[in-house]
């Protein structure tokens, strides 16, 4: 990860207080829309695998005094089992890097989310509109890894795309998956907080 990116604790998902003078955005557009979290109302987006801000999740950048900052939640992205046999019988670990990118594709920084899987409870929601009981999708984020990210100025674009993503499993499997259009990971929480250009 490199020094404009920092990862937060939990407690700290929330941007601080805005300097004077300084604006927020939520704006952003998702290639791979994961629609809404049941419990938290949040929306949320797959971190597709690639190299353009455009196929996976973007947000344009305002123009500015300085530099910008982003923040976001990083979460992995779990299939969630039908049926479980007994407990740690869905035992999964999964380690998802995600790039940060301007427009043009140049990588300013990385993060990582690495969370394991056992049950429901592992999860931070579940995400309605799907054919599970319940009405939830066959995946799920799991807890938020909290990013703050620093914009350097000229940037009018910044993009979060995945990278790679490790997957261990209770029967010994350990896969590493890498290809390009591979949904790695989830991400929401999306704030780009910066400085109007006068």
């Amino acid at each position: 990860m490199s020094a404009g990116a920092a990862l937060l604790p939990a407690s700290q998902a929330n941007p601080p207080a805005r300097t004077p003078g300084s604006r927020l955005t939520t704006q952003h557009t998702c290639a791979a829309s994961l629609g809404t979290g049941v419990k938290s109302r949040r929306t949320f987006c797959d971190v597709i695998t690639s190299t353009a801000p455009g196929e996976s999740v973007s947000m344009a950048v305002p123009a500015r005094t300085g530099v910008a900052t982003v923040f976001f939640d990083l979460h992995n992205r779990f299939g969630l089992p039908v049926v479980t046999r007994f407990p740690g019988a869905s035992y999964t670990r999964h380690e998802a890097i995600a790039r940060v990118i301007s427009g043009d594709g140049e990588v300013l920084g990385r993060a990582a989310v690495i969370r394991e899987f056992r049950t429901a409870v592992d999860l931070f929601d579940q995400l309605a509109g799907g054919g599970r009981p319940g009405g939830v999708k066959g995946v799920a984020p799991g807890p938020p890894e909290a990013v703050r990210f620093v914009v350097p100025a000229g940037v009018t674009v910044v993009g979060i795309v995945g990278e790679r993503l490790r997957v261990r499993t209770a029967t010994g499997g350990d896969d590493t998956y890498d290809a390009p259009g591979r949904p790695v990971a989830i991400v929401s929480n999306l704030r780009l907080e910066y400085r109007p250009a006068r």
